[in-house]
């Protein structure tokens, strides 16, 4: 019965909500249904609706408390972001995280309101450490050796004298943390892993990122020896597989680009429709499984591209090597052969293992330049490699306005298309940053697109056979963050189409918003209200893509997923899928997808860390420059503006002199409460380096005069309102050298704020202060009413702070306060 089978699927996750849309593409039922069958589930009892369209079992309450990840503040207290995303997250004050660190595994339990009215809660356990070793700065005090953290939001750790000899205070060190078990109250302590060098330096701060997110750098022998064993051709498994030489195939990589996973080629059929061809290195034919070679691609998830370094997920041997489709070299692939109609519709399918000789090396520059010749025929053309051939460029013609129909018919099924310009870190053997923003965006679409396509084609297929695999989820965003989606668009005139939160409203809202002031907010707004993608087991749809089945399967070079999902369907063409199999799969396949979904995380946070760090060397080396920029966020202590080139900075907001802003968390916006002048993402700013400190990862800007100059012009162009102006006197109008020192006076003062006068003061009256709040907090949001003599805005401090007044000498009796 569909009850039965519903239960049995919520039973597979006794502590998940599930929403009526994951139930329904999770076992591919009818939505009605699917629905009706959850009603009587919920009528007998064996299933809980809390809210409408979501259910879960009563075992998901039947525990006290819940769990979460820990995020830490350096400060010492913290809140828990609870795995299950429809419940929100717990404040926990210092003192109250139980020897937790920061993204730990912990059970949270809440506690009742304080007096402020705010919910709080205690870490009653800690489920599973999120650090087995630290990264930091060896110092010494009151006679032991302890390590300070890179990591702000850990606590400092006490370290085991071995391995500490002949090291100074300063030395960048990998310390094992080992968490004693048995005694309550035993604090962790580190035993020395690595010296990684002393004091600061690129090459150092490579060694620290890398051990810090415990990257692999080295393979290990038996691997290696593997490796070198298994990179030939074999003459028997040439004759076995279909043969692709025959065809142009071709690649398309950036310039310095060396691992070639995937090569493309297209025919004309004669009724009109294409075949076409996505060839992707056969890695699965020399990785074998539990062999070493695959342990350590397993280990380590994915290749890391750092700035001035590779990590690869296999040796070079294979990677640079015997699986990287060079052209004029036969090659093993794995190819997803589709056939097209010339209005993008698939019409057939098949897959094949394959040899194939790419006859070209094709780069991103290249092809977008030939896709402009094509686009403004009138200009003068570049020049085209002597490798292209006419046939060659025929084909590639061709792929462009494939792939861009291809493209219009995903935006129109609802995918997501944001504009967001990627920034390439690279570093040459001198040790400088090259900053290169990647513009060639009619060149990666149309690989992109068939990669797209190969990937869909896969997981439409392995999941219609039922087949376990790895899939590549991007769930629905969580009913929290559609309400605050939903409220933010509202404040900016914009209202989801039918009111519900899918693909197809979301893309309806970014092609609105397209060329307008907000159209950067907008974009912001959306992408922040989107979960993070993942890897599953289970095939619950990608939301951003608008598709029911997708995975990852192009790119098995530098992704262990691609690598599974390549044996699985191997397996599948070579018959040998049994249901102990299948089995095996469906018990393995879960821990695998999380493992890989952690390192893809740990790997793109050690890319963003050591890109942040080049970037702070760069502004070193230009500090004091101008330069014009992009507001790209905006938060309660400042503004971040990103430069042409990807770098970005923070402008504080003590560095805004012309007024006293406060934050909108919903408009994204700062506002000034004098001027009402608001910063919001997308608006240009022309900002001057202020500083740069490698070590915390920070780059200071501050706004120029022409910011200030441009405050004034639009202040002076506002439309239908009357300026009032201050006389000095009766009658009186200011000079302009009044007015340019008052406009002075305004940009120099680092606190603004409506100063209301206040009558002069009765000549028995007690004088009495106002005192502002402390510069650090942020400003008032409402306008300040207070009836008294003297208001003063300034710094917590003595009555010298404030203007001195001479006390009436005939005071005998004092007014009582009403």
């Amino acid at each position: 019965m569909l009850e039965q089978q519903i239960y049995a699927y919520l039973k597979k996750h006794p502590k998940k909500r599930f929403s009526l849309r994951e139930v329904v593409r999770g076992l591919r039922l009818d939505k009605d249904e699917a629905k009706e069958a959850l009603d009587l589930l919920v009528a007998e009892g064996k299933v809980l609706e809390p809210r409408r369209k979501l259910y879960h079992l009563p075992e998901a309450e039947a525990r006290k408390g819940f769990e979460g990840r820990l995020q830490g503040h350096p400060a010492g207290f913290g809140f828990v972001v609870p795995t299950n995303p429809d419940l929100p997250d717990l404040y926990i004050p210092k003192g109250h995280l139980n020897g937790a660190w920061h993204g730990d595994l912990v059970r949270a339990e809440p506690r009742p309101p304080g007096r402020d009215g705010k919910p709080w809660g205690v870490v009653a356990e800690v489920l599973e450490r999120a650090h087995h070793q630290v990264v930091g700065r060896l110092y010494f005090k009151q006679g032991f050796a302890w390590l300070k953290p890179d990591e702000p939001r850990l606590p400092a750790l006490k370290l085991k004298p071995e391995g500490l000899e002949g090291l100074e205070s300063g030395a960048r060190l990998a310390a094992r943390v080992v968490f004693p078990t048995g005694r309550k109250g035993a604090e962790p302590y580190g035993e020395v892993a690595a010296y990684l060098g002393q004091g600061e330096g690129p090459e150092v701060e490579t060694e620290a990122i890398i051990a810090k997110y415990e990257l692999k750098s080295v393979f290990s022998p038996e691997a290696l020896a593997e490796a070198q064993r298994v990179a030939h051709l074999d003459a028997k498994e040439l004759e076995r597989r279909e043969d692709f030489r025959n065809l142009r195939v071709f690649t398309i990589d950036g310039a310095d680009a060396k691992d070639f996973d995937d090569a493309i080629h297209i025919e004309r059929l004669p009724h009109g429709n294409y075949r076409v061809g996505v060839h992707i290195a056969d890695v699965s034919h020399y990785v074998r499984e539990f062999s070493p070679l695959d342990h350590e691609a397993y280990a380590r998830a994915t290749s890391v591209y750092l700035p001035g370094r590779v990590l690869p997920m296999l040796p070079e041997q294979l990677s640079n090597g015997i699986c990287s489709l060079k052209p004029y070299e036969d090659r093993l692939v794995l190819s997803v052969l589709v056939e097209l109609t010339p209005k993008g519709r698939v019409k057939s399918y098949r897959f094949a293992e394959g040899i194939i000789r790419s006859v070209a090396r094709l780069t991103y520059t290249e092809v977008e330049a030939f896709a402009e010749a094509l686009e403004a025929p009138e200009a003068d053309p570049s020049p085209v490699p002597p490798d292209w051939s006419p046939e060659l460029k025929a084909d590639l013609e061709l792929l462009l306005k494939l792939t861009h129909i291809l493209k219009e018919r995903r935006l129109e099924q609802g995918a997501l298309d944001f504009r967001f310009t990627e920034v390439k870190v690279e570093v040459d053997e001198e040790g400088d940053l090259h900053l290169i923003p990647q513009k060639e965006p009619r060149a990666r679409s149309l690989i992109e697109e068939l990669m797209l396509l190969a990937n869909r084609v896969v997981a439409k297929h392995l999941a219609e056979q039922q087949i376990p695999t790895l899939f590549r989820v991007h769930e629905d965003p969580s009913q929290e963050a559609y309400n605050k989606l939903v409220a933010a668009l509202g404040r900016l005139g914009y209202s989801l189409p039918g009111g519900e939160l899918s693909p197809r409203a979301l893309q309806s809202i970014l092609r609105k918003a397209e060329g307008r002031p907000e159209e950067a907010v907008i974009s912001t707004l959306l992408l922040r209200s989107l979960r993070l993608a993942r890897y599953a087991a289970e095939n619950l749809g990608h939301f951003g893509l608008a598709a029911e089945h997708y995975l990852h399967f192009t790119s098995p070079i530098r992704r262990y997923p691609d690598l599974v999902v390549h044996r699985v369907l191997r397996a599948m063409m070579h018959r040998k899928v049994s249901q102990a199999r299948k089995e095996d799969w469906a018990e393995r396949f879960p821990k695998i997808a999380q493992h890989a979904s952690e390192r893809e995380r740990a790997a793109e946070n050690a890319e963003r860390e050591l890109t942040k760090y080049y970037q702070c060397l760069w502004a070193e080396r230009h500090r004091g420059e101008i330069y014009r920029g992009t507001v790209s966020g905006v938060t309660g202590f400042g503004v971040f503006v990103s430069l042409d080139n990807g770098v970005e900075g923070m402008i504080r907001l003590g560095a805004l002199q012309d007024d006293h802003y406060h934050y909108h968390e919903e408009l994204l916006a700062l506002e000034g409460l004098r001027t009402k002048r608001r910063i919001r993402i997308g608006d240009e700013m022309e900002v001057k380096i202020e500083g740069s400190n490698p070590s915390s990862r920070q780059i200071d800007f501050v706004p120029t005069e022409r910011f200030y100059q441009d405050q004034s012009q639009a202040a002076q162009e506002l439309p239908g309102k009357k300026r009032r102006k201050k006389k000095s006197g009766k009658g009186a109008k200011p000079t302009t050298t009044q007015t340019e020192a008052s406009a002075q006076e305004k940009r120099t003062r680092k606190v603004v704020a409506t100063e209301p006068k206040s009558p002069a003061p009765h000549a028995r009256a007690r004088s009495r202060r106002v005192v502002g709040p402390p510069d650090e907090r942020k400003g008032f949001n409402k306008p300040v009413k207070v009836k008294a003599q003297k208001i003063y805005f300034g710094a917590w401090g003595g009555e010298t702070n404030a203007p001195a007044q001479e006390k009436p000498k005939a005071q005998k009796k004092r007014r009582k306060r009403r």
